[in-house]
C-alpha cells in the first residue's frame, strides 16, 4: 500500500515532514525535551516514531489515552527502568518470587546493586499509587545518572494523563520531580490544542517553560507533490497533467489524514480497474467518497464548535468569505477558542484558516441559520 490511513506509519509510509524532522532531530540529539500539539488526525504520534527511529533511539512511550489507572502507568515505566537495567520481563518475575528475582539478577544488572535492590523494595511497598509515582520518578533519574546516556521518555496524549488519578494534580507531581532530571529527554505530545495550550503556555501550569514548544506544521506542498508523483510512478501510475496534483493537496489544505484518505482511495481505484493515468474525473470521485466517508466526524466538530457562543458564526462566515460581524476584541477571542480546540490555525496578524479541508467544504454547504 503506498499510502496507509488511520493508523503510525514510518520509513517508506511516512510522506513529507522534513523541516520540522530536522528540528526535532537536533533537540533528541541534544536531549532537549520538548512539547508538540496538532490537530487531531495530523501525524503527531508517526512524526515522533520516525524522529526517533531516524536516530535509532530506543525509547519509552505511552498513550495516557490507553491508560484508565495510575498503577497501569506505574508499572510500564517499571518495565521500562528494568529493562534499561538489563532485566527482561521484571514484573512477571517479582509477582512470582522476588528473592529469586533478586538472586538472579543481582549480579548481571547494568547499574548498581543497590539501585537495583532499591527498585524491587518499590515495587513490592504498601504505598499508595501516587506515592509510588514519585518514588519512580526518582528513580528515573537516578538511573539516567547511572547510565550515562540520555532516555527519551514519550508521553503521548499527554493531556489525558490528568484522568489517572483523582486524588491529586498529576502535572504539579510530575514537574516537581521530573524538573530535577539532567539526563531525560522528555516528548509531551497532544491532540487537545486547548488542553496542550493551558499546560505549557499558560504560566500558572506546572509546566510552563518546562520545556521547548513546537506546533505541527501542515504538510508542504513541494515536499509532498514529489514524494507522490514518485510513489504513483513505482506502479506506473501518472497523472494527466502536473496541475491536477497541485490542485488535489490545494483542496486538501495540507491536511495530513484526509490527503492519505483521498490518495489511498485514488490507489485503491486505480488497482481495482487497472488504470494508469490519475485524470480530474478520478480525483473528484475519490475526493467525494472520502469526504462522505469522514462525514460523521466533521458533524462531531460542528457539534463541539457550537457548544460556546458566536465560534460557529465565525467559522461559517471564514469558510464562506463573508465579512465578519463581532467587534474586533471579540472576534479575536472567538478566533483564539477555534486555534485552541484545533479548527483554525493562525498565519499572520489577522489571518486565519480553517485546518480541516472537509469541515471547511461541509461550512461552505450549509446555511448560517
Amino acid at each position: 500500500m503506498l499510502f496507509p490511513y488511520g493508523k503510525v506509519v514510518t520509513n517508506e509510509s511516512f510522506y513529507d515532514r522534513h523541516e520540522i524532522k530536522s528540528s526535532i532531530h537536533k533537540l533528541l540529539k541534544a536531549a532537549q525535551s520538548f512539547m508538540l500539539k496538532a490537530p487531531r488526525r495530523y501525524g503527531k504520534t508517526s512524526l515522533i516514531k520516525q524522529t526517533l527511529l531516524d536516530i535509532n533511539q530506543e525509547h519509552f512511550y505511552v498513550d495516557f489515552r490507553k491508560i484508565p489507572r495510575l498503577e497501569l502507568f506505574n508499572s510500564l515505566l517499571m518495565e521500562y527502568i528494568y529493562t534499561q537495567m538489563g532485566v527482561q520481563g521484571a514484573i512477571k518475575q517479582i509477582q512470582e518470587n522476588i528473592i529469586t528475582f533478586l538472586t538472579k539478577h543481582r549480579t548481571t544488572v547494568k547499574v548498581d546493586v543497590a539501585l537495583f535492590e532499591a527498585s524491587v523494595e518499590l515495587f513490592a511497598s504498601e504505598k499508595n499509587e501516587e506515592d509510588k509515582l514519585i518514588s519512580i520518578l526518582e528513580l528515573l533519574g537516578k538511573l539516567s545518572k547511572e547510565l550515562q546516556h540520555p532516555l527519551y521518555i514519550v508521553f503521548d496524549e499527554f493531556q489525558d494523563a490528568v484522568n489517572m488519578s483523582s486524588k491529586i494534580d498529576i502535572y504539579e507531581l510530575m514537574r516537581a520531580e521530573i524538573q530535577h532530571h539532567e539526563n531525560v529527554c522528555y516528548i509531551f505530545a497532544g491532540s487537545s490544542m486547548t488542553m496542550m495550550t493551558r499546560i505549557f503556555e499558560t504560566k500558572s501550569a506546572p509546566f510552563y517553560n518546562f520545556s521547548r514548544k513546537l506546533t505541527l506544521p501542515p504538510f508542504d506542498k513541494s515536499e509532498l507533490t514529489q514524494e507522490v508523483i514518485k510513489a504513483f510512478r513505482s506502479r506506473e501510475v501518472i497523472f494527466e497533467n502536473d496541475a491536477l496534483l497541485d490542485t488535489l493537496i490545494d483542496r486538501c489544505g495540507g491536511h495530513p489524514a484526509n490527503t492519505m484518505l483521498v490518495l489511498q482511495m485514488i490507489e485503491f481505484k486505480m488497482l481495482d480497474e487497472d488504470i494508469k493515468t490519475i485524470t480530474q474525473t478520478i480525483i473528484d470521485h475519490c475526493y467525494q467518497a472520502a469526504q462522505e466517508e469522514m462525514h460523521d466526524l466533521v458533524m462531531e466538530y460542528l457539534k463541539e464548535i457550537r457548544t460556546k457562543e458566536h465560534l460557529h458564526d465565525v467559522i461559517f462566515r471564514m469558510a464562506n468569505n463573508q465579512k465578519q460581524i463581532l467587534d474586533p476584541s471579540s472576534l479575536q477571542q472567538k478566533r483564539k477558542y477555534l486555534v485552541d480546540m484545533g479548527h483554525l490555525r493562525h498565519i499572520s496578524r489577522g489571518e486565519y484558516e480553517i485546518i480541516d479541508n472537509f469541515l471547511r467544504d461541509e461550512l461552505i454547504g450549509e446555511s448560517l441559520l
